[in-house]
Order: C-alpha cells, then sequence, then structure tokens
C-alpha cells in the first residue's frame, strides 16, 4: 500500500537508520526514532517478541488528521536489542477506519493470528475492528465492517458523528468461547469497560458493561489477568495511575476503590511470570534527551509484597530471573 504523508516517509528513514542504531533501551525506552510509542502488545513467536503499537509525531495531538494512522512493529529477543520493520497496517481511507487506527492487540488461534484494534472514523467516532496475519507482518481486514458496533447497543453511548469511545481491545479464552474487553462509556454518561463474547472470534455478542467506574471521564488501554483464582481488571486514567480492581468473575467486577499500582502509565502487557512475580512492559513519557514522545519501559510486579506496585528496570541484570 502506498502512503502519501511526509511523516510516514520519515518513519521509513528512521526504520532504516534504526537497523544499525541502538541505545541503552532499559533506560531509556524504547521508540522508533522520531516518533513515540503509545498502546501496544506483544506476542511471542519461536522465540522473538513482536511488538505492535500506535506510531505518532511528537507534540501532535492523536486526534489530529494524519496522525497515528498506522502501526509500528519491532521485534526483539530479549528486550535489550531491538529491529524496528516497515508498519504493518495502516487505515483505510476509503473504510470504515479511514482517521485512525488504535490499541492493536494479537493472539494466535486456529494457526492464524488475529489482531483487534480501534479503527476511526474522520469524524472521530470509534469502533472495533480484525485483521489476521499468518505471519505477523503482512495483515488483511477480516470484512468491510466492524465487530464492535456500539451505536447499535442499548447501554452504550456512540453517536456517529461528533465523536465516540469504544477502544482499547483486550482477548481472553474462557473455556470454550473468547471475551473481548473494551473501554466505552455508559449512556448515562460513565466510564465502563465493556464485554462481548465469540465463539469463533468473528461474530461478537454484546454483554453490556462488566464494570463501571463512576469517578472516570473515560478509562483507557483494559487489560485482564488471572492470579490466584481471582481476575485483575486493569486500566489507566485513574487519577494519572495505572490500577486494578478484583472480581471472582471475570464477567463482572463490583463497584470498588481502584488499586493504584504505577503513576504515569497509561498501558501494561504481561511478559512473564515466575511465581508471584511478573515482568511487565508499559508505555509512559520519555526522560531526559528522549522526553519528546512516549516510550516503552519494563517493570516487575511483585504480588508477595503487602502493596504491590510496577518496579522499574534499570539494568539487563534483573531480566535474568525471567530468562533473558
Amino acid at each position: 500500500m502506498t502512503i502519501r504523508n511526509l511523516d510516514y516517509e520519515c518513519y521509513l528513514d528512521a526504520v532504516n537508520s534504526q537497523r544499525e542504531y541502538q541505545e541503552d533501551w532499559i533506560k531509556t525506552g524504547y521508540a522508533p526514532r522520531g516518533f513515540y510509542l503509545k498502546d501496544f502488545c506483544l506476542i511471542e513467536k519461536d522465540g522473538v517478541y513482536h511488538l505492535f503499537h500506535i506510531a505518532g509525531v511528537p507534540n501532535v495531538s492523536c486526534c489530529l488528521p494524519g496522525n497515528e494512522i498506522w502501526f509500528g512493529h519491532a521485534t526483539t529477543k530479549n528486550f535489550q536489542t531491538w529491529q524496528t520493520h516497515e508498519p504493518c497496517f495502516y487505515i483505510d481511507p476509503h473504510g470504515w477506519d479511514n482517521g485512525h487506527v488504535f490499541a492493536p492487540f494479537v493472539i494466535a488461534a486456529n494457526d492464524t493470528y488475529w489482531m483487534f484494534y480501534t479503527g476511526v472514523t474522520l469524524e472521530n467516532t470509534q469502533r472495533i475492528g480484525i485483521a489476521t496475519s499468518k505471519d505477523l507482518f503482512t495483515w488483511e481486514r477480516v470484512g468491510q465492517r466492524p465487530v464492535i458496533r456500539p451505536e447499535e447497543y442499548d447501554w452504550a453511548f456512540c453517536p456517529t458523528e461528533k465523536g465516540a469511545a469504544c477502544r482499547d481491545p483486550h482477548v481472553i479464552k474462557h473455556g470454550e468461547e473468547y471475551w473481548l474487553y473494551y473501554t466505552a462509556v455508559t449512556k448515562t454518561g460513565k466510564a465502563c469497560i465493556a464485554r462481548a463474547v465469540s465463539h469463533n472470534l468473528i461474530d461478537w455478542q454484546d454483554r453490556g458493561p462488566a464494570y463501571i467506574e463512576k469517578k472516570l471521564t473515560h478509562p483507557e488501554s483494559c487489560n485482564v489477568q488471572e492470579l490466584n483464582g481471582k481476575y485483575l481488571l486493569f486500566f489507566g486514567g485513574h487519577i494519572e495511575y495505572w490500577s486494578y480492581v478484583i472480581s471472582d468473575d471475570p464477567a463482572q467486577w463490583p463497584e470498588q476503590q481502584p488499586r493504584p499500582i504505577g503513576k504515569g502509565i497509561t498501558a501494561m502487557e504481561v511478559i512473564k511470570r515466575t511465581d508471584a512475580r511478573w515482568l511487565v512492559a508499559y508505555f509512559k513519557m520519555g526522560v531526559g534527551h528522549n522526553s519528546d514522545g512516549f516510550r516503552l519501559f519494563l517493570g516487575v510486579i511483585n504480588w508477595a509484597a503487602d502493596a504491590p506496585v510496577i518496579q522499574e528496570i534499570s539494568n539487563a541484570g534483573q531480566l535474568r530471573e525471567f530468562g533473558f
């Protein structure tokens, strides 16, 4: 696909220059040269971790036409060196996602990789679509319509003009079903994490809000993890903190005070677990000469602690306990 966009040409230049360029990514955080990295996912294939992420221009709004219109792609074996690849997925100028693409999330199922992503119209209305791949490099959309369309749901606020919130998909396998979580807003203006269910990853049935957060305008980047028989629902946007709530049932989280686990963090993915310790990746604003945009950092959560928090990793030696 040909993209006639100066930022895109700069990105290709960054890819070429970064083939031989490495920083101390543990300290500085990873991002393509000259661009920021936001909502992302990681998936491992044959010992290589593939990173897919929003890529954008520092100090430019994500809502500005021409920004955040493709996904960045990079690979690593050890999270110390990165290979930056050409963008792997783009807006469809003639489709329902002709404005922006946000928040990719990839799973493997049925010998195929499935990417769930937020597509945004030029009017800034958000919905969720799917693309598939056999090799993690070439992606094709599934169908001509989004699979999550909140304008059809009685509980959801989703006008088809002037913007609406339906983004940041996260998918888990639960029994014989796939459950998709995403951030949304109810018709009464409450921030929520909603849920949909599928048996084939293509046809999804709405299950309404799984968690309603009354103090937020909108939650960000939901993520569901199981820990000791409990289900932890993570999300950002709670007073600048990455937080979580707990439930016995992954279909519903009761009203409760979110527990903060990291400040200045908006999204997190779990890389590996060793007993009560998790190696996680997250994005936050860079520091020093890299403070012009968001970058990918690594941290550890110790769930055996009285008050677990994300402890940022500062050197490669701290990765050894996780096999890197």
